[in-house]
Order: structure tokens, then sequence, then C-alpha cells
């Protein structure tokens, strides 16, 4: 997992960061809802050096900080700039546009559930035989189901795909 700001001092790790992809089943890309210029982000450089580097990887997109979207004085310091929070909408817009096969968001301020959700959605995708499906549609007004509205695992596969064994698994954290 990589948790960087694009700026200046995180610039040191790009030459470094492209070593942790080799062999990658599946990438969160992670966006800071209450930070819209986050979300140019996820198209300026997470995209691309993902496509580049783990071209086979599943993506999750992922909206950080759910519980910040509602918070006033968030709304308040975003509306001097003429910006609201990153709705669910362009999340889901975002998804899509990327190739993920899942848009998610969450918060840990509250519960730790929603985090450990997408880390569920995310193992699903990457044992998953599909090569970044379609998002799916909802007859709701928000047009793609919400990742807490996606069927039980039983639903998602009628037969547990096989996991690879012919490599270790790992999971780097920096």
């Amino acid at each position: 997992l990589w948790e960087f700001s694009v700026n200046a001092f995180f610039s040191y790790y790009d030459n470094v960061r492209p070593l942790a992809y080799p062999d990658s089943d599946a990438v969160l890309i992670c966006f800071d809802i209450s930070r819209p210029e986050t979300l140019d982000s996820v198209l300026k450089k997470w995209q691309g050096e993902t496509q580049e580097f783990c071209p086979n990887a599943k993506v999750v997109l992922v909206g950080c900080k759910l519980d910040m979207r509602t918070d006033l004085n968030v709304m308040r310091e975003l509306s001097k700039h003429r910006l609201i929070p990153v709705t669910h909408e362009q999340g889901t817009t975002l998804a899509r546009q990327i190739g993920a096969v899942a848009y998610a968001e969450c918060t840990s301020k509250y519960s730790e559930n929603s985090v450990r959700d997408v880390f569920h959605v995310t193992t699903l995708a990457s044992v998953s035989n599909i090569h970044r499906p379609q998002l799916k549609h909802a007859g709701s007004r928000h047009g793609l189901k919400r990742v807490s509205q996606q069927p039980p695992r039983t639903e998602i596969h009628e037969r547990p795909p096989a996991i690879r064994k012919d490599r270790a698994k790992s999971c780097v954290l920096m």
C-alpha cells in the first residue's frame, strides 16, 4: 500500500515505488473526498503509473474520509474557492473512466468496517478471473451500486476461483 500525496517531498519515491508493483494482483487508488484536487491526481499520476507498471492488476478506486463530505468546516473552506467535496457520482464516473473494477467510499472515523469492506472487495477482485469488468448498473438514481449493496460473496463467484499458489503473496506498507 502506498499513501503518498503528490508533492515535492514524495517525488523522491517516484524512482523507488515501481519496485513494489511487480506481480500485483490489485491496486487501490485512493483520494480524499474532502480535497477535490486529489481526484485530479488519480488521472494525472496514479492511473498512468499503475497501467505502466502493473497493467494486469485490478484497480479499485477508493474515496477516503467519507465523513468529511458533510463536515461544515470543510464545506465552508471549499466554498471560498467555489468547490465542494467530491460527490459519489464523481467517484463512480472516474472509476468508469479509469476502468476500475469497483468504486468504494470509506471512513475510519466512526467504524473500521467500511475500511475492512474496501479490502474485502479488493481481495475478491484480485482473485477474480475477470479482468476489469464494468461497474454494475443499479436501478437507482445513482446509477451504480455502492460496495455495501454488492451481493454476498457466493453471488459474486459461483465457484471460488483458483488462487495462484505458484508465487508468494505479500503486502507492501510504506
